[in-house]
């Protein structure tokens, strides 16, 4: 069905073309999910919550870019207010492990990189790298999006996707062959 006509049959409340859209996107959106939040059981949530956005939100699609650039933008967004949620938990847990004078075991990224070979290691070197350069990364190179497409959705210009892409190469080789990722040290953000 072209989806032009599904978008308007969803908005005007038919049941079977939401219940088509929502199954259309939802492997599109769950890829992305769980490439960005690294669990498949937060994915498949995130995946719900940002259908549930997106249908919700259909009125206001504009078609000025691609359904499926405006599902990842949805999408991102959640991704982006889970992870804030998962970090403040995670600090949570340690000033309470700190308190309780709990030790914990992490171990430090430079192990677990070296830990894990082929696929592993370059998967936890991408989520190492900042979000900055950890997005453009999975939206290139995981789900293959061209650079205007990704400017669109992180809202950012061409150039600066370039640039964060080139930064992201230089840090994803030192941290996989052990160099330094800036002269001297520097860790720019």
């Amino acid at each position: 069905m072209e989806t032009a006509v599904l978008i308007a049959q969803c908005l005007a409340g038919d049941q079977d073309a939401i219940a088509t859209f929502v199954e259309q996107s939802y492997p599109v959106v769950f890829r992305l999910a769980v490439s960005i939040l690294d669990d498949p059981a937060e994915a498949g949530e995130a995946a719900q919550e940002a259908l549930w956005a997106a249908v919700s939100r259909l009125g206001q699609f504009r078609g000025e870019a691609a359904l499926t650039t405006w599902l990842y933008t949805l999408t991102l967004n959640v991704c982006r207010g889970r992870l804030r949620k998962l970090r403040a938990r995670q600090r949570l847990h340690e000033l309470l492990a700190g308190m309780l004078s709990l030790e914990r075991s992490a171990p430090a990224v430079e192990e677990t990189v070296i830990a894990h070979e082929g696929r592993r290691k370059l998967w936890a070197a991408v989520q190492a790298l900042g979000e900055k350069q950890r997005l453009p990364v999975i939206l290139r190179y995981y789900h293959n999006m061209p650079v205007g497409e990704i400017a669109q959705i992180l809202g950012i210009n061409e150039g600066t996707v370039h640039s964060r892409l080139n930064t992201a190469r230089a840090r994803l080789k030192a941290a996989l062959t052990g160099g330094e990722s800036q002269p001297g040290g520097w860790n720019y953000e």
